[in-house]
């Protein structure tokens, strides 16, 4: 049976309600989230060691996040299941955190976020292209990631009174923010598709246990275009992970800062470079080629560092770093977020989006070790230097990149009538 433009509309409405409302429900969870390492050295007393461990976790685990979207097809069943599981086994052992005050079970936690957040990002983002054309897409994706942090702004000050006045510890509003992503669930569970390219009792043939690596691979050399701009963002990615065991350590023991103090700079500042750029990234990846707005990306983040390793002399640069890595960050999420569907055309995303987050679990296994021990021998002001330096590599070497693709196409998608 044709599908109806009526229809069709539906089922980007339905989309477009999930999408925000997992947004907003889970901005208070994100918010404490990016606290705990610093959270952990100041309140846990947590070691290097612990630091480094979560730092390592963090973005080794989604190497196996592989596995849980090997296979996965467009197929209603597979999708929702996918997404929803997900969602739920990534958040659950942060309901306990009020219970369990120590620094292993918080690794715990983060690794169970870290592995199946990541998880369920190609199932959402071939959710987001079979219910929308591709402009609305970018637009409401772009909107939704605005809202949220203009949400972070007012969270980060109502945050900085609660644990400034011990009106309620971090431990409970950690459970209670845990609750409210979760609600998200229900609205997942609510999603509608249309006639899908797979029946719903499709079923995948089986695979080895090197076949997303093989496929992974495979991908890249078959689309030299896309392992460019993944050679563009490893470089960058690997230096920001190699400073990230040391920014815990630079923060309470070289520039002794409050909890408000991280508050601000990592939600209201961020926030506010990130809501205020937005807009300008979406432009500009409408007209923009992709090698050129990575450039601009990876020296974003070096100029972040470099202001960060400065703040030890001048501590109010520590501010205008993070409201710079807010801006850059901005143009980092939405682009690694949608360059599966951008390189993946009118094929199925997912395989682009996998290889995104092999990529991150990759450079995870090396970077943050590596940086640990620097931080050891060198201390954390070194470390944030080299990781600078590491980043402005990655800049150079996408000054020489030409001809990855041109950018995203904005006219409208005749594979999916819908209006944005």
């Amino acid at each position: 049976m044709a599908t109806t433009t009526s229809s069709l509309d539906t089922f980007y409405r339905k989309t477009r309600q999930t999408l925000v409302w997992m947004n907003l429900a889970h901005e208070p969870f994100l918010v404490l989230y990016t606290l705990l390492p610093f959270i952990m050295r100041k309140d846990l007393g947590a070691s290097l060691l612990h630091l480094s461990i979560l730092s390592s976790l963090r973005p080794i685990l989604p190497i196996f996040a592989i596995y849980w979207s090997t296979g996965l097809s467009q197929n209603e069943r597979s999708l929702r299941f996918n997404l929803i599981g997900a969602w739920i086994l990534a958040r659950a052992p942060f309901l306990l955190v009020p219970w369990i005050h120590n620094p292993w079970y918080l690794i715990f936690s983060c690794a169970c976020y870290e592995l199946f957040n990541k998880s369920g990002i190609p199932a959402l983002i071939e959710i987001l292209k079979l219910n929308m054309k591709s402009a609305a897409m970018h637009k409401i994706y772009t909107i939704c990631f605005v809202v949220s942090f203009l949400e972070s702004i007012l969270l980060g000050i109502l945050l900085t009174e609660l644990l400034k006045h011990s009106i309620l510890s971090w431990t409970t509003c950690c459970g209670i923010a845990a609750v409210l992503s979760l609600s998200s669930v229900l609205a997942q569970a609510k999603l509608i598709f249309p006639p899908l390219q797979q029946p719903l009792n499709a079923k995948s043939p089986k695979k080895g246990l090197l076949t997303p690596w093989k496929e992974a691979f495979s991908l890249l050399q078959s689309n030299p275009d896309f392992a460019r701009f993944q050679k563009g963002f490893m470089i960058g990615g690997f230096g920001l992970m190699l400073a990230a065991p040391s920014l815990s350590i630079f923060y309470v023991d070289h520039l002794h800062l409050l909890h408000s103090e991280v508050v601000i700079a990592r939600s209201i500042l961020m926030g506010m470079g990130i809501t205020g750029s937005a807009y300008l990234w979406k432009r500009f990846l409408t007209k923009q080629r992709i090698d050129q707005i990575t450039k601009c990306i990876l020296l974003g983040f070096f100029i972040y560092l470099s202001l960060l390793y400065s703040s030890s002399t001048h501590k109010y640069l520590f501010y205008i770093s993070y409201f710079i890595y807010g801006i850059t960050q901005a143009g980092s999420h939405l682009l690694w977020n949608l360059s599966g569907p951008l390189f993946s055309g009118q094929t199925n995303s997912a395989p682009f989006s996998t290889v995104n987050i092999l990529m991150v679990g990759i450079r995870g296994c090396i970077a943050p070790a590596i940086g640990g021990l620097l931080c050891n021998y060198l201390g954390p002001e070194s470390v944030l230097l080299i990781s600078a330096c590491i980043c402005l590599i990655g800049f150079f070497y996408m000054t020489h990149q030409t001809q990855i693709i041109p950018q995203i196409q904005t006219t409208s998608d005749h594979s999916n009538p819908i209006n944005s």
